[in-house]
């Protein structure tokens, strides 16, 4: 890219925003890749950078994005001070909240989400930036298992794309509702809110969020004793991941996978699963869940020993994770019957 105006670079980063929010991925980045971070004035690098992030966060380089997210609070929280630019700040405290929280880590968000509440009251911000605000609340609200909480904070999301004739995050906030009601054991709105995802990717196609949808479909339906049709979700999940070289999430997908064969007796094709994952851990949170669901089908084909290995190596996370409670009590209690059945 030569002989571009400030102007016209800064109408180019426009124009990547209006396509993220619009979840035209593909045209965001062939135009983000026609910049050059050094021909970038200084007040757009925030956005710059926020957008690098963004393309990063989608394509799951972790390390990475979080480095570009950082790096654009503190530009952005800078222009804020200087010329009282609200809306850049907000996109990417948000951004990052809703980083830090899809990835395990929501206590990180809790400071940037707050920050970004406080913002759009205060300059009145309204439009995508508050709807990603909330949908964003509710994530780290959803992470942190507070899932009324959750869905308060999503629902408010969903009313004002309604009143606004958005859709955006449209199914994303009804992705993490369903999730919630879910985990509340609320088992026909989950599948409702799973459902109405299928009517949004009509108007709005998104590959990722259709494997997304899948994955969490196939969770409902292993939960509520529908193997076949969880295991037919989850297939489909794990070929869009697999095609999209999304490595974290086709691992996550795998996981699911095992559990599922578990439960239908198929214990060799779940322990196969699970090794072919912990050879390349891309998290701790994932090798911890991996161990754990090892440790469930070692204990089902009476491997007591290993069983228990596994099951102790994962403690040894959970523990150390306040917002991992609910495996490790789960953990302890397959610990507890691998003793009762073994005199370990």
């Amino acid at each position: 890219m030569t002989n571009v105006t400030d102007k016209e670079t800064h109408l180019i980063l426009q124009h990547i925003i209006n396509k993220i929010e619009e979840n035209k991925w593909e045209e965001a980045k062939k135009q983000f890749d026609s910049l050059e971070a050094e021909q970038v004035a200084v007040e757009d690098k925030s956005i710059y950078w926020w957008a690098s992030a963004r393309f990063n966060h989608r394509s799951q380089n972790f390390a990475v994005a979080e480095k570009q997210y950082l790096l654009s609070i503190s530009l952005a929280k800078t222009a804020y001070e200087e010329n009282a630019n609200a809306t850049d700040y907000v996109r990417v405290l948000s951004s990052i909240g809703l980083f830090y929280s899809q990835f395990g880590e929501a206590n990180k968000a809790v400071p940037y989400l707050m920050t970004a509440n406080q913002l759009i009251d205060r300059h009145e911000i309204g439009g995508v930036q508050r709807v990603l605000t909330y949908y964003s609340k509710g994530v780290m609200h959803g992470v942190l298992d507070e899932y009324v909480s959750a869905i308060e904070w999503l629902k408010r999301a969903e009313e004002l794309n309604v009143s606004l004739k958005l859709l955006y995050n449209g199914a994303d906030i009804h992705i993490v509702m369903g999730i919630c009601y879910h985990k509340l054991s609320q088992f026909e709105d989950a599948e409702r809110c799973f459902l109405k995802v299928l009517d949004i990717l009509k108007i709005i196609p998104d590959e990722k969020l259709e494997a997304v949808l899948d994955l969490n479909l196939g969770r409902l339906y292993r939960r509520i004793g529908r193997y076949e049709e969880a295991l037919e979700h989850l297939h489909s999940a794990l070929e869009l991941h697999q095609e999209a070289d999304r490595k974290h999430s086709v691992k996550n997908t795998t996981i699911e996978l095992a559990r599922v064969y578990r439960l239908i007796g198929q214990l060799e094709e779940s322990k196969r699963l699970c090794n072919s994952v912990l050879e390349d851990c891309t998290t701790d949170e994932l090798l911890a869940e991996t161990q754990y669901a090892l440790a469930e089908t070692l204990y089902s084909d009476k491997q007591y020993d290993q069983a228990l290995k596994n099951a102790k190596l994962a403690l040894q996370y959970f523990k150390k994770d306040p917002n991992r409670l609910e495996f490790a009590n789960k953990t302890y209690e397959l610990i507890v019957n691998i003793y009762e059945k073994t005199d370990l």
